[in-house]
């Protein structure tokens, strides 16, 4: 695997990560039923968890299955699945804090900690951990992932739609399959992509016609639906033409990520798109955090209000925000310097937030 092919991957990860926060501030602060809003937003929703599925199963290819041993990979998963684990903790708790005003009760605690609850917004990522611990079920499979094993597994994915839904009850159960009772990410829905990821990493894949040409008609039926009547099929839980319809719109992500990659060095526009995008891929897990916080602390605040002009300046601001904090934490780490010898931040000049 080349280095470019890695940065495409984060360049993808970063255009996922930045319309990710762009709908949840339309959610939050616009609004998502008119116009370009609402174009935006269902786009967006049908392309990021599978587009970050996608880029969990390319990146999954090269550091845990391809050449790797399973004892090592386990380990490796767990930990990533740990860390979504507590990321979703973080954002569910602010959610539940700040968006629905509740008060301080361990019971309301003790039901996200044991996934007895997904609040809002936060949810896909108990489903990124979830596929973590998937990975490692599906370790034997994946590590001689091809065509095959996708057409396969794209077989049992589709086959899950049609769950019997209403019939699953169980927190647990409704995080791998589904449920009418949870707003959750079914993995076993989802997995083809995890799956499509791992194999065009194996295969060295970008641009494939052929690829396109599948992806654009199993598309169809979602996107015709969406001209048509206004809105997409089912997707809490999915049905299988809201799983299909997003295919297309995750290859055109991650062609759109290697074309950048491939022509960064032409301008310096394109250059500064690319490595910005780039940076944001390499830590999507931090923007994506920081992004809910941000949001649902902003929600929380008489700062909150709805019109289409605060919504993406508040995405502007946020996005801002949270690169101008990465860096002062990636310029500590190469300076190798110690947080006690910055007065404005020993001393808490930068003050804190709190909700209502």
């Amino acid at each position: 695997m080349t280095r470019g092919r890695n940065r495409e991957i984060d360049i993808c990860k970063g255009i996922l990560t930045v319309t990710m926060i762009l709908c949840h501030c339309i959610q939050f602060f616009g609004f998502e039923e008119q116009g370009v809003q609402k174009i935006l937003v269902n786009v967006i929703n049908l392309t990021t968890f599978s587009g970050f599925l996608f880029c969990f199963g390319f990146v999954s290819n090269l550091a845990y299955y391809e050449n790797r041993n399973f004892k090592t990979s386990a380990v490796k998963l767990e930990k990533n699945a740990v860390r979504l684990l507590v990321a979703f903790y973080v954002s569910g708790i602010a959610y539940m804090a700040f968006v629905e005003d509740k008060i301080f009760r361990w019971d309301f605690i003790t039901e996200i900690l044991l996934l007895k609850r997904y609040p809002g917004w936060s949810e896909f990522l108990a489903s990124f951990a979830a596929m973590m611990l998937a990975g490692i079920l599906l370790y034997p499979v994946l590590k001689r992932v091809n065509g095959w094993v996708v057409a396969a597994v794209a077989v049992i994915s589709g086959a899950a739609c049609f769950l019997p839904y209403a019939s699953i009850h169980n927190s647990w159960l409704a995080l791998f399959a589904g449920s009418r009772d949870f707003t959750t990410f079914p993995i076993l829905q989802y997995m083809v992509f995890f799956a499509a990821g791992a194999w065009i990493s194996r295969k060295r894949i970008w641009w494939k016609p052929q690829i396109l040409a599948v992806v654009l008609v199993i598309s169809l039926p979602c996107i015709i639906q969406f001209i048509r009547d206004g809105y997409l099929p089912e997707r809490f839980p999915p049905s299988i033409f809201y799983i299909a319809g997003g295919s297309l719109f995750v290859y055109l992500d991650y062609l759109i990520a290697g074309g950048l990659e491939r022509l960064r060095e032409k301008t310096r526009i394109l250059e500064a798109v690319s490595g910005c995008l780039e940076r944001c891929g390499r830590a999507s897990l931090h923007y994506l955090l920081l992004s809910n916080l941000l949001i649902f602390a902003l929600d929380g605040s008489s700062f909150s209000f709805r019109s289409g002009a605060y919504a993406f300046g508040a995405f502007a601001v946020i996005l801002l925000l949270i690169s101008y904090l990465h860096q002062l934490r990636n310029e500590g780490k190469k300076n190798n310097e110690r947080p006690e010898t910055d007065p404005a931040i020993s001393t808490g000049a930068g003050g804190s937030a709190s909700g209502k």
